[in-house]
Order: C-alpha cells, then structure tokens, then sequence
C-alpha cells in the first residue's frame, strides 16, 4: 500500500506553494490512480505468485539412480554390499544392484490370480536366502540366482496375502499363516515349530527374540529356536503394523477405528513391562524409529518423541499425498523420511525436523490405483518404490 500512495501522490511539487484558502485541490488523474493501483497490487502478487510457480515446478533430489520396473515391497538385507529385493505388483521378485538399479535376476512367484498380490508379496532376505510369501505357500529363493530352494505349500491359509509377514532370521523362517505363527527351517522349509492361534501374521525378529501381535490385542514374545513364549502383555490393543524395537524398548501402534484416534505403547523388550504410552487424536500409519527418536506420521502431521519418555521433540508438516494408499515412513542416518502414494518423497532432520530436501515426479497426478509405498534405508541413501518404478536418492555408503 505504501508504493500505491506514493504513486498517487507522486504529481505534487512539494516545493510549490500552497493554495489559498477555499481554492479547489488538485485533480488526480484517474487513469494514472487506476494504473498505480493495479502496479501496486501486482508488486504484492509477483512473491505469491513465484511461490505458486516453484510449487509446481517438480523438484528433483539427490537422485542416483531410477528405473521404472515398479515394486510394492523391498528389502536391503546388507546395504549396498549385497542386492536390493524387490517384490513387483506383477507378481514377480526382483534383485537390483543397489548402486545401479540394474536388474541382476527375476523370478516370477506363480498365483491362481494376479490380484491375490495386492502391492506385491511380502519378501524377507537373509542368509544368503530370499524367502517369499504368495497365498499358494511359501518359497525360498537362492539370493544371489534367484533359484528354487523349496516350496512349503500353505493349504490353510486363510487370511489375506498383502497382510502377511515374514522374516529370516540366522537359520529360520519366520512367518504368519493359518491364524498363527510358525516357523521353518531355512535350509529345508521343514516346521520347526509354531504358536497357538490368535496371532497376527507380522512378526519381528530382534536377536533371539520374536515379538508378534496378537490378532484381537496383546503383544508375545518368543524364543526364536524353541518357540517358547517368553512374556505376554495383554494390556495392549490390536496392533496394526508390525512394532519396532530400539535400544531395548519395544514400539507399537494401536489405531482405534471407533474413534478414529490411536496409541503408541512403548514396552521393555525383555519383561514386556509397560514404558510409556502416547495417545493421538488421529490414526497412525507404520512407525520409524532411529537415533531415539520414533516418527509418527499422521495426515499432513509428521511429529518426532523421544523415544525414552514419549514427550514431543518437535512436528512438522508434510504434503497429503494425492493417490490411493497409505504413505510410509523410515529413519536413518540422521534423516527421516516420508513417501507419499503420489510418487513425492521427502528428508526431514531427524533432530530438528528441518526439511532437507524433496523429489517430485514430473508429472504430480492423483492415481487410480491403491499404491503400497515400500522404503529401504542404508545410511545416507533411501531406495523408494512404488507402481512407477524404483528410485534410490541420497549418498551410497562407501563399497
């Protein structure tokens, strides 16, 4: 307004006298107000509208490599020492150089149906071995051929196969099926052991330990050679997501489809014992944890705790992604990071919440199709993949 009022004003001397008493003032030219009004308003519109402009030009990250071989599910076993497994929407697993993105092998999982792989098999490494799990049973694939090892058929599977889980741990295979938990031997697919029913097939192994939710609530522990359960808590809720577990404390997130809110519990991974619990007025997606703080991602409402107390470290926010599905979170290398299901990804400081960068896509649409956003961490990189290919970003740790 200041620039508008000087410009009107601009056409007096300030040095001419004045006029006298009762003498008409001076007429202001309206074309020349009209003009400087709409200068004016132009000068204040210019900033707003660079801010427009530089929020849709697509913004690219630090981007090392991407192809556009999609993927719904990922593993890093060992970093970039060893491969990065893919599990496509095809229905097909891949193994990709991590430094590259090239294609090293791809074995395709056979299925009655294409659609019983909803955002691609869940898939586990390690150990030299790739195991994979399809609604026909499970198999174990060579990591560094991509051949049959052995197939364990399931003929009493009866939950969905995008909500199944499964982990390789030294020589077992961990995974959720038939209303429990069960766990094979890795060199033979043999059952080694399995729980009672009433467990939810996401399981987490933590050095000899594996915790697993219950399917109505509650979270177990057991011995991951015996099968013994060693502590229950029954004073946790239905879990959604397969908990974390981080310096000795065991993370997870109850969503509460009444009220729409939810709970992060946090527990002593030996005991069981409650920590801490922090209630949300909205629903929660999976949790990052990394250098003691755990990231929960709520909405457009990224928000860091210390992960010894509970108490809130710092919030920031993040665009809604604008396609079907839930976005994703992981932690490492002193970044946090956030990728939504329209091809968007983001690091935030993990300390202070400040946002390091962003990567866009050249084309910000809204998809059709549910997108399962997967994202795998090694150091300073971050591999994302979704329906429109793989990317890696960052700095590769050093071979």
């Amino acid at each position: 307004m200041h620039e508008v009022l000087s410009g009107v004003t601009s056409d007096v001397n300030p040095t001419a006298p004045a006029p006298p008493a009762g003498a008409p003032r001076p007429a202001i030219h309206r074309r020349r107000l009209l003009l400087s009004t709409v200068g004016g308003l132009g000068a204040l519109a210019v900033p707003a509208g660079v801010r427009w402009w530089a929020d849709r030009v697509p913004v690219r990250g630090p981007r090392i490599w991407s192809t556009a071989a999609a993927g719904g599910r990922m593993v890093l076993p060992a970093g970039p020492r060893e491969s990065l497994y893919v599990s496509g929407y095809d229905g097909a697993v891949r193994a990709h150089d991590p430094r590259t993105g090239a294609v090293r092998w791809s074995r395709a999982v056979p299925a009655a149906d294409a659609a019983d792989s909803p955002g691609g098999w869940p898939l586990a490494a390690g150990s030299g071995t790739v195991c994979v799990n399809s609604a026909t049973g499970v198999r174990a694939l060579d990591a560094a051929s991509g051949q049959l090892r052995w197939e364990v058929p399931v003929p009493d599977w009866r939950d969905l196969a995008a909500e199944q889980g499964v982990v390789v741990a030294g020589d077992r295979v961990l995974t959720g099926y038939g209303n429990a938990l069960r766990c094979h031997d890795l060199a033979t697919g043999e059952v080694r052991w399995s729980t009672p029913a009433n467990v939810s097939p996401v399981p987490l192994v933590v050095g000899d330990t594996v915790y697993v939710p219950g399917r109505t609530g509650g979270l177990f522990a057991f011995d991951v050679q015996s099968g013994v359960r060693r502590w229950a808590q029954e004073a946790v809720g239905p879990v959604d997501f397969a908990p974390t577990v981080h310096a000795g404390t065991l993370h997870a997130v109850c969503n509460d489809p009444a009220t729409g809110g939810s709970t992060v519990h946090a527990l002593d991974a030996a005991s069981g014992r409650p920590l801490w619990r922090r209630a949300q007025r909205r629903s929660l997606g999976e949790l990052a944890v990394a250098d003691g703080t755990v990231c929960l991602l709520s909405g457009t409402d990224l928000t860091a705790l210390d992960a010894g107390t509970g108490d809130t470290r710092w919030t920031a926010t993040v665009p809604r992604g604008l396609g079907r599905g839930m976005s994703s979170t992981a932690a490492a290398g002193g970044a946090v990071y956030v990728g939504t299901n329209d091809d968007r990804l983001f690091a935030h400081d993990l300390a202070t919440g400040r946002l390091h960068w962003r990567d866009e896509p050249d084309h910000l649409a809204a998809g059709t199709e549910y997108a399962h956003i997967a994202l795998a961490t090694a150091g300073p990189a971050v591999f994302r993949a979704g329906r429109t290919g793989i990317q890696a970003l960052g700095t590769l740790p050093a071979a």
